[in-house]
């Protein structure tokens, strides 16, 4: 396995990457303002993020392999971070905290095999998942996604789900407002499933500094940045479903 995309169900407004054995510790009475919980942050035992709402996502893995240049040119939000991997079982694990608490989580949580070890974990926010706008937001408060679009990709058509976005709310594309009150949402046709995160593994040479956190958690906007292109997304695929414990 170099590289797979995760299929994460989820239901709270955070998420957690971890190993499944948690290194060892019991963190089962620790909340996010827990001393104990800010110690296993910056020892790479769980790293928490903050999402906008609970939606699902696909989380992309790259296991010690470049960006291609697509993963690359489209971010739109990275963090690095130490990740400890002791047991070789990569947990990502949707509905918050409760993983930690020994609640079953099983729907919400994907494991996946990977050589024990410290790892570098370069994680990537991408426009199409539920963090996307608001760190595009956070980079440029200002221009609104179809001016973007329009700017940065002229002559190319509108991708479906920004389409329906511009249909529901035409100021996103200013000047163009009498074409989208014509225009109808759909939300029923068939579309890719996009990439919102990316996790990229490689050996920890030496342990970055830890990402600011706000109540324990990594801002939804962490490393926010606007991409020179209006960002197109990583169609999902090879979307692994392994949920066994």
């Amino acid at each position: 396995m170099s590289r797979v995309d995760l299929d994460v169900d989820n239901e709270a407004t955070g998420f957690m990457i971890a190993s499944k054995g948690l290194c060892g510790g019991d963190y089962s009475g620790v909340d996010s303002d827990d001393d104990a919980w800010l110690a296993a942050v910056r020892d790479g035992v769980f790293l928490p993020f903050a999402l906008v709402q609970d939606d699902g996502f696909v989380i992309r893995v790259v296991l010690d392999e470049p960006l291609t240049p697509q993963e690359q040119d489209e971010w739109v939000g990275r963090s690095r971070h130490r990740l400890r991997v002791p047991d070789g079982r990569l947990a990502v694990i949707g509905g918050g905290a409760e993983y930690l608490w020994g609640e079953d989580v099983d729907e919400f949580t994907r494991f996946l095999d990977v050589p024990p070890g410290d790892y570098l974990a370069e994680v990537y926010t991408y426009l199409q998942g539920v963090n996307g706008p608001y760190c595009l937001s956070s980079a440029d408060p200002d221009e609104p996604l179809g001016a973007y679009f329009r700017r940065t990709r002229p002559g190319v058509p509108f991708p479906l789900w920004l389409h329906n976005l511009c249909a529901d709310d035409p100021e996103l594309d200013p000047g163009h407002e009498s074409d989208w009150l014509r225009a109808e949402s759909d939300y029923e046709a068939d579309q890719p499933t996009y990439v919102s995160f990316l996790l990229r593994l490689s050996p920890l040479r030496e342990p970055p500094e830890t990402p600011p956190l706000e109540d324990g958690w990594f801002p939804e906007d962490l490393g926010a940045r606007k991409p020179a292109a209006f960002p197109l997304g990583l169609p999902a695929d090879r979307l692994g479903l392994d949920g066994e414990g």
